[in-house]
């Protein structure tokens, strides 16, 4: 093969590389948004709602939403809400297919009744509803005995569910029951395995959604994001202005999926 040969097939590779970079990125310059992880504490709104703003929009089809079981209702190791969600501006339709597929699982319970008050839940919901306003939602619970081998059928069922237009969101605070300098210092660790995206380590750290963590991190990874950003962390004591000796911490997290390289 001559010299000039083999420099027009470099040419027409790195030609062509750059051309699928730009046509698949939503917008040019910005890497297309997987999905986010936020608190579920009423005195949190404000930050839950500057994440929403951020990452809503319009072209999402489907919100994959996970929360941890919250009060030991699960009768199983995930449960799924199958009701669609009236809420003051539309009613938020459960997404028929994903509702499907995971029933035919076996390790996953369609269980409504649980979803009623389960806050990792319905806070987002009318934020849901708003803020992708053409989505469908699939609420999802995660008891805190879910072994790897059940989260990985569920990463591999969602992997190949999900396209272009899905969204995860996963809704859990991060300390609870300590002082300000203590959550600080935890904190800084699960941020490290959060944003660097390791899935094993979730087990380790202080946070409320353990097994949901390694869910999404494992998706996100799959998925090819990139490391996670956050936008914001605060705890009790900043929310509220007073110091709180036994508080809870919370952060927004946004993955992106990685820009193209060479």
């Amino acid at each position: 093969m001559t010299k000039n040969r083999c420099f027009f097939i470099i040419f027409v590779k790195v030609f062509l590389f750059f051309a699928f970079c730009a046509g698949t990125s939503a917008e040019a310059g910005e890497a297309r948004v997987l999905g986010g992880i936020t608190p579920h504490h009423g005195i949190a709104m404000d930050m839950i709602v500057r994440l929403y703003e951020r990452i809503g929009s319009d072209k999402i089809l489907r919100v994959w939403l996970l929360s941890p079981d919250h009060f030991g209702r699960a009768r199983n190791y995930v449960s799924v809400c199958g009701d669609d969600w009236p809420t003051g501006g539309r009613t938020l339709e459960a997404d028929a297919a994903a509702k499907s597929g995971l029933d035919s699982m076996g390790v996953v319970e369609i269980n409504p009744r649980l979803f009623a008050e389960e806050h990792g839940i319905t806070i987002h919901i009318p934020l849901i509803a708003r803020y992708f306003p053409n989505a469908t939602v699939v609420p999802m619970v995660l008891r805190p005995n879910t072994p790897d081998v059940v989260i990985l059928m569920l990463k591999n069922y969602m992997l190949e569910a999900m396209g272009e237009n899905d969204m995860i969101i996963l809704s859990m605070d991060l300390s609870h029951y300590k002082t300000p300098e203590e959550m600080a210092a935890e904190d800084d660790r699960s941020l490290e395995v959060l944003t660097n995206l390791e899935p094993m380590r979730t087990d380790r750290i202080d946070i409320d959604a353990k097994r949901a963590a390694s869910l999404v991190l494992r998706l996100f990874r799959e998925m090819g994001a990139e490391r996670g950003v956050v936008m914001e962390r605060m705890d009790s004591s900043d929310v509220l202005s007073y110091r709180v000796e036994s508080g809870t911490s919370y952060a927004t997290i946004i993955y992106k999926k990685r820009r193209c390289e060479l």
